[in-house]
């Protein structure tokens, strides 16, 4: 009998020992909403304030729990090991699939071991749609700009974040899909920016899901071709997701013209001084330039009519690209610049839109001169109707 209380009381001295060499700290992982499984990922385990002192286990059976969604770490591992009153923290770690978890906390007790408050596996945001367009929806997928002036767009984007977590980061951005992208700055005509998108909580799709409004408000001279917005949403894990879309920019022709065109006082028999007459391209492709002159129709054959006789439209003449400023004769008038017409003629003008957001570089001058015949008094007026053109000028 003797021998038998002598052997066990050996075991005991040798398994104590053991025991109170551990403390384990023991917890449950939920698979996340979405069903992925949370069996086999990472949890690390560090003391408040010291990340780098840390210990990892795996989920699950292959794990120190050996079983299905359970770790087990002994915390009197770490090396700076565990006190009574130390507060742990727990996390699974992103093994490169954006599926995380937030903290856990457990605060270490004299038992030999502690459960932490159960962690759940985050559903990465997903993006279900994005759509960009402007205000007018028909037809889809085109936008019109405004000349001189801009055209709002929304890029609407719909998030499903299952968790219903707020999104701590949310926005988008527009380029021109050729020239530009996500990461090059902004500049009005190929790349423009917001990261103050609106969360419309008002709308109601399937469980978890978001809606954010990126707008955006696109100058006249955006460059006419496809522009990708990419929505981008982060979550409060930092774990981020973004989703596009392709519009079209149309072509728009415009242009805008000094007016009146004033000659001041001419005499009769004589050539008016030189006029210098601004055009400004409000589109957003290059463009050459109609002229036609009238008084009160088109094709009346006359530039002005005064109040003793008329100009006719012959004798309204324009150079558009050099300045003669001396005093000129009919001859000489005659040679240096073109005559007005009735009809509407097409001429070469190349002027590109505008390029530089700082200053408007889309400006050429042209210059004007009439000639007022003998015996015709004033005051005259009449119109030119300039336009903007694609065809080909002479």
């Amino acid at each position: 009998m003797k021998l038998i209380i002598i052997f066990f009381s050996i075991i005991i001295l040798i398994i104590l020992p053991t025991i109170s060499g551990a403390h384990y700290i023991i917890g449950y992982v939920n698979n996340a909403l979405d069903a992925t499984d949370a069996n086999g990922r990472t949890v690390v385990l560090w003391k408040t304030g010291n990340f780098s002192d840390n210990l990892t286990d795996i989920v699950g059976v292959t794990g120190n729990s050996m079983q299905a969604n359970i770790y087990m770490i002994d915390c009197e591992l770490l090396s700076d090991s565990c006190n009574i009153g130390d507060t742990l923290n727990i996390k699974v770690i992103d093994s490169g699939d954006n599926y995380l978890s937030d903290n856990a906390s457990v605060i270490v007790t004299g038992s030999g071991f502690d459960v932490a408050p159960n962690i759940t596996l985050n559903s990465p945001p997903s993006i279900q749609s994005v759509f960009v367009d402007d205000l007018i929806l028909d037809p889809l997928n085109e936008i019109d700009l405004i000349a001189a002036g801009n055209r709002t767009v929304n890029c609407i984007g719909v998030v499903n974040e299952l968790d219903n977590q707020s999104m701590q980061n949310f926005e988008a951005r527009l380029f021109d899909d050729s020239l530009s992208n996500w990461g090059m700055g902004d500049d009005n005509n190929t790349h423009y920016t917001n990261d103050s998108c609106f969360y419309n909580s008002s709308y109601i799709g399937s469980p978890g899901d978001q809606q954010y409004i990126c707008s955006f408000y696109l100058e006249y001279y955006s460059n006419p071709t496809s522009f990708r917005c990419i929505f981008r949403v982060e979550d409060n894990l930092s774990i981020s997701s973004n989703g596009s879309d392709l519009t079209n920019i149309n072509q728009l022709l415009a242009i805008g013209v000094d007016s009146p065109i004033n000659y001041s006082l001419v005499n009769s028999g004589s050539v008016s001084d030189e006029i210098s007459v601004n055009i400004t391209n409000y589109g957003n492709i290059k463009m050459n330039l109609s002229l036609r002159g009238f008084y009160e129709s088109f094709n009346d054959g006359m530039a002005m009519n005064c109040s003793t006789g008329n100009i006719s439209v012959g004798y309204e003449k324009y150079n558009l690209t050099s300045s003669n400023d001396s005093d000129l004769d009919i001859g000489q008038f005659e040679g240096i610049y073109s005559n007005l017409t009735s009809d509407s003629v097409i001429r070469d003008f190349n002027l590109n839109y505008r390029q530089e957001d700082s200053f408007n570089d889309a400006i050429n001058t042209t210059y004007w001169r009439i000639y007022l015949p003998v015996g015709t008094l004033g005051p005259c007026n009449g119109s030119i109707q300039f336009g903007a053109i694609l065809g080909t000028g002479i």
